[in-house]
């Protein structure tokens, strides 16, 4: 007796309009996801200003005790850029291959933060300096620039050698209905603590 071997079916597939389906859920799917991440994104991005103003300041402030010169921060409000400058670089150069006093040389410079702002917050109500002994007045922008500068000894100044201390604040230009996205900065100048705040809705708490 022959037996005739019975071939096996194959799935019809999917069709057109499903295929249609599946790659309509897919788009929508991944759009509502990227506008969910852009959204949260810009949300944090005084969190990435603050901490970038934070490294600025660390930095400056090695500098200036390891090579025992100072070296000056400033930001722009204007332009929304932080550079840290050196202010007494020595190159050499003469003909004698002596090193020679040179001018302010640019460290580096970067933009603070997209869409951020750089005063002290109104909304939803005014936002005032952590408690005491953290209680600096906020920073103050002549011309919308602020200038610091770190000492050899560890200090931070104004350009007359005084003593600055100051806060900063941080706050999303798109969400400044959100008062807990709202961070801060302070700088004590004699000693150059740095610390970081974030603001719970009622008042700046550590970082």
């Amino acid at each position: 007796m022959k037996y005739k071997l019975k071939r096996p079916e194959l799935p019809e597939g999917y069709s057109l309009v499903e295929l249609l389906v599946v790659i309509s859920v897919i788009a929508i799917v991944t759009a509502i996801a990227v506008f969910s991440f852009t959204n949260t994104r810009e949300m944090y991005n005084a969190d990435d200003a603050a901490n970038k103003v934070v490294n600025y300041f660390r930095e400056a402030n090695s500098r200036a005790v390891s090579n025992h010169h100072s070296y000056r921060v400033t930001i722009n409000n204007s332009t929304n850029t932080i550079s840290l400058i050196d202010e007494a670089t020595l190159k050499s150069g003469n003909n004698d291959g002596e090193t020679i006093s040179g001018d302010d040389v640019l460290v580096k410079q970067e933009p603070v933060g997209a869409r951020v702002l750089l005063t002290q917050p109104t909304v939803p109500n005014t936002v005032n300096p952590p408690a005491a002994p953290f209680s600096y007045t906020p920073a103050v922008f002549v011309s919308n620039v602020w200038t610091g500068h770190f000492q050899s000894d560890g200090s931070v100044t104004d350009v007359n050698l005084a003593p600055i201390s100051c806060t900063m604040f941080f706050q999303p230009v798109d969400k400044q209905n959100i008062a807990q996205l709202i961070r801060a900065v302070t700088l004590f100048g004699p000693s150059g603590s740095i610390r970081f705040w974030a603001y719970n809705g009622t008042q700046l708490v550590q970082g």
